[in-house]
């Protein structure tokens, strides 16, 4: 340790050693970093395509984290890529979303493609980091270039935590992107390159009952790659062939009227019986 030490203080600048030192956090405390502010290090200097804030957060370290911040690193600065610290928090750390939230982080922050920290989240299926986002303000059904949603980027990796966060907060489950896809097709997309395990399965049916109808035929016909896999062939007509009950539907009406809201909370207060608001939160 000594020796990456040495080479880092010889040769590099203030700032860049500062870079270098948190990106080797998990070897150097975080004093390091502390002695390297106090000497001048510019907290908020891109060095490549980082910051110290955002390498911070791609290695989850909390702690330093919040030293950066309370040394006054820029909440909401972007680093090469056009991200937030935000962007690479939601991926990796709940306590991380926590602290750039608190001091102010924007949970709707855009990057380069037009994704927020939520998408990332969802992606990459933190759902605590998607639970602390929604929580603060994120936009359930915020939309990337290509008119995706968080759901539809947790439901293309089968994301069953995030999918059931997303929906808890309202999310829309009959939406399409720019390409005509629901987040429905993407899981299916998922399915028929034979990805799908039994969580797989379990989203899939968790949609199916939040969108309350099955439609993934257009002309009439299934996506040709379904019919590669004769099983889940079978499954999915079945499931487009059978219109939607009007009690899967009324579901649906009754989650969309209460709105962009956590619905746990709101379906509690409706004066309803218990088993009535368990099948409003799609648990049966």
């Amino acid at each position: 340790m000594w020796y990456i030490m040495q080479s880092i203080q010889s040769k590099y600048s203030l700032s860049e050693r500062l870079i270098r030192t948190i990106a080797a956090i998990r070897s150097f405390p975080r004093d390091n970093v502390e002695d390297l502010i106090g000497r001048g290090a510019d907290v908020n200097c891109l060095h490549g395509t980082l910051k110290p804030l955002h390498c911070a957060c791609m290695v989850a370290d909390a702690d330093c984290v919040e030293l950066l911040l309370q040394k006054g690193a820029e909440v909401n600065a972007l680093d090469g890529y056009n991200r937030t610290a935000l962007h690479y928090a939601a991926e990796k750390d709940e306590t991380c979303v926590e602290i750039l939230l608190e001091y102010g982080a924007n949970p709707n922050a855009l990057d380069g493609n037009k994704d927020t920290p939520l998408h990332w989240a969802a992606f990459k299926n933190n759902a605590e980091c998607v639970r602390a986002l929604l929580a603060n303000g994120a936009l359930v059904n915020a939309l990337d270039y290509n008119n995706d949603t968080p759901l539809s980027w947790a439901a293309m990796k089968g994301n069953l935590e995030s999918v059931s966060v997303l929906l808890d907060f309202g999310a829309e489950v009959r939406v399409v992107n720019l390409k005509g896809q629901s987040p429905i097709s993407r899981l299916v997309a998922l399915l028929v390159r034979g990805l799908g395990t039994e969580r797989e399965d379990s989203c899939l049916d968790l949609l199916h009952r939040a969108t309350g109808h099955f439609e993934l035929r257009k002309n009439g016909s299934l996506p040709w790659e379904v019919a590669r896999d004769p099983q889940l062939c079978q499954r999915l007509t079945l499931l487009c062939s059978a219109p939607g009950t009007l009690q899967a539907l009324s579901r649906y009406a009754v989650r969309r009227s209460l709105g962009l809201r956590f619905l746990p909370q709101a379906v509690q207060q409706l004066p309803l019986p218990a088993c009535l608001k368990e099948y409003l939160l799609l648990l049966t």
